[in-house]
């Protein structure tokens, strides 16, 4: 006689088939899931890179503002014209924006002693500049990106020519910059009054937010206190 051969019927094989495609779109639905957290980790490494990157390049450049060469025997410490007027350290807002989201300030890039300002009067440029690369520089929040000053008309936040730092695909939502600044009374120390010489140690907090402009849901903030190298001199006032 002949051995009877046994198998898998037709319902048992398509219950097998069943089987294997769940288990198969479980797979997958935990790869998909896997690689959408995995590219939305990435978006967010991106997005804080984006900010530390910004921070560093502020902190940077805003170490440097109030420098001046200058031979102590040839100038006084306190005629310094990258720390006079519009020209020091000063803290506004572009067209716009929220306050305090700009800031302006000048140092000796060329390390002449003098105020470069790209282009003087006719009648003359004043005493401390020259017509120079223009030495105002400045950081500011516009239109969702972060701006800064290489050059133009003018000081202030409003004037001159600005260049993007951020992409278009990183929407900065805020920008603050908040001045620190202490008094030391020279000599010796103690209260400072307009009838002493007064140093003032200042510094800078610089606050950002932003989020992609493709998923706005995706954000990231970061902050930093930025202590500047040059501090500024204010020489006593003679009694009226």
């Amino acid at each position: 006689m002949l051995s009877r051969q046994q198998g898998f019927s037709l319902v048992e094989l398509m219950i097998a088939a069943l089987v294997a495609l769940i288990a198969l779109g479980a797979v997958l639905r935990v790869y998909e899931l896997t690689l959408r957290d995995s590219l939305r980790q990435l978006r967010q490494a991106r997005l804080q890179q984006s900010l530390r990157a910004v921070l560093d390049l502020a902190g940077t450049d805003l170490r440097r503002a109030g420098f001046r060469r200058f031979d102590p025997l040839d100038a006084r410490l306190f005629d310094n014209p990258f720390q006079a007027g519009a020209n020091d350290l000063r803290i506004g807002a572009a067209r716009g924006e929220a306050a305090s989201s700009c800031i302006t300030y000048s140092y000796d890039l060329d390390r002449d002693g003098r105020l470069g300002t790209g282009r003087c009067p006719r009648r003359g440029c004043p005493p401390g500049t020259d017509a120079d690369n223009d030495e105002r520089f400045g950081l500011r929040l516009r239109r969702g990106r972060v701006q800064m000053r290489y050059g133009g008309r003018g000081p202030g936040c409003r004037r001159g020519r600005w260049q993007a730092l951020t992409d278009p695909d990183v929407e900065i939502t805020g920008l603050h910059f908040d001045l620190d600044s202490r008094c030391l009374a020279l000599p010796g120390g103690g209260a400072c009054t307009a009838a002493r010489g007064r140093l003032l140690v200042r510094g800078v907090e610089i606050s950002v937010s932003a989020r992609l402009a493709a998923d706005p849901r995706l954000a990231a903030q970061a902050r930093r206190r930025v202590w500047l190298r040059n501090d500024r001199y204010l020489p006593a006032q003679a009694p009226p």
